[in-house]
């Protein structure tokens, strides 16, 4: 009888989840110019979810790999187009929110945001922080590198020296794959090392901006200069010539463009030491912690890496952040202004801050 009762009333009850999103303008602090080009800044949707009286808040940032940059304002269609088959779905169902995303034409980065606002609800409905709810640790959270885009040696000599200045680094990601050839990416290189104290690492971002020989010579080169590893030396679509690039490697090579997602993994893992995790282009936290349980399996290392994104999709990765090797979560860092708050520079590390869910407060330009 009480089981009876039970199911009647659970059958009974409406629940009703509301979606709504709006597009936010973010400025670069100072423009990222990496192999593929430029950016200054970039148009990204916010999310929103409510559902018992509870709202979580997620972040869509564009995705530019493999041709033709995601639009915020398509986002929001896709989010639109959604909302009705959502309506029905509490935000702790994650399997049938992945069955609504995959029965429609939906985006890993605007999934990302859907995923993320649902993280913040539970999280903020059990009263948690979201690493709280996922058992992370984290003390073991790594510090985060902060990246030098690609410019003249000057520049990026004093780019460096400002960044540490103002941040405190204890590594940088250094964008090379300049247009003008690896001279040009030696002598930016050179000009940094020679710059910055002995003890930050400096890790190094090809963006696949070489070709198989000059990403042999390039490694050789930067194994010499004590560049700790190699991001996509080679374009997307050359993971084919990525064994001769394995073999023998002065330095540990990362696949970022190459891989998307877990399935991404198999085909990648006996020709690369490990894969860069960005939250925007796998689709989310849920999707994401599939790729790093899957990537150690095939005994592979793990990075997380970030898009154009402020501290709210930061979080996202923040909160997960534990389970990496290395990071590379920075992007916040280079908002003017950042309209998300919440998170936590400390020696050198991007922390979470004590807020429940995602813990992060979204201020909306009120003009």
């Amino acid at each position: 009888m009480l089981v009876q009762e039970y199911c009647t009333n659970t059958v009974e009850a409406t629940v009703v989840m509301k979606i709504s999103s709006k597009v936010v303008s973010l400025k670069k602090r100072v423009p990222l110019t990496i192999s593929r080009g430029t950016s200054a800044g970039s148009d990204n949707l916010i999310v929103e979810i409510e559902c018992e009286s509870v709202c979580g808040i997620g972040e869509m940032a564009p995705v530019n790999i493999g041709g033709g940059e995601e639009d915020a304002a398509v986002a929001a269609f896709q989010v639109d187009s959604i909302r009705e088959d959502l309506f029905a779905v509490q935000p702790w169902e994650m399997d049938k929110i992945q069955d609504v995303l995959c029965g429609h034409t939906v985006s890993a980065s605007t999934a990302a945001a859907i995923d993320f606002a649902a993280y913040d609800w539970l999280g903020k409905r059990a009263g948690m922080p979201v690493y709280q709810l996922l058992g992370a640790d984290i003390s073991n959270i790594v510090d985060s590198s902060l990246t030098i885009g690609i410019c003249s040696p000057e520049e990026a000599r004093n780019r460096a020296l400002e960044t540490i200045a103002r941040l405190q680094p204890h590594s940088l990601k250094v964008k090379l794959g300049s247009p003008s050839g690896t001279d040009a990416d030696k002598a930016m290189l050179s000009a940094i090392v020679e710059a910055i104290p002995s003890n930050i690492l400096i890790r190094v971002d090809a963006n696949g901006g070489w070709d198989v020989n000059g990403s042999k010579m390039m490694m050789e080169w930067l194994a010499q200069k004590g560049v700790e590893y190699i991001e996509q030396p080679l374009p997307l679509g050359q993971e084919e010539d990525l064994p001769f690039l394995f073999k023998d490697a002065p330095l540990p090579i990362f696949a970022d463009e190459s891989c998307r997602n877990s399935a991404d993994i198999p085909k990648l893992a006996d020709r690369v030491h490990g894969i860069n995790l960005k939250l925007m282009k796998s689709g989310g936290i849920r999707e994401g912690l599939k790729l790093i349980h899957t990537a150690r399996a095939h005994g592979l290392k793990v990075m997380m890496g970030c898009m154009s994104e402020s501290s709210l999709a930061i979080a996202g990765s923040v909160h997960i952040s534990a389970f990496a090797d290395y990071l590379d979560l920075d992007s916040h860092l280079n908002l003017l202004p950042d309209p998300a708050k919440g998170l936590f520079w400390k020696d050198g590390r991007v922390l979470p801050g004590s807020g429940t869910g995602l813990g992060i407060e979204f201020e909306f330009d009120s003009h």
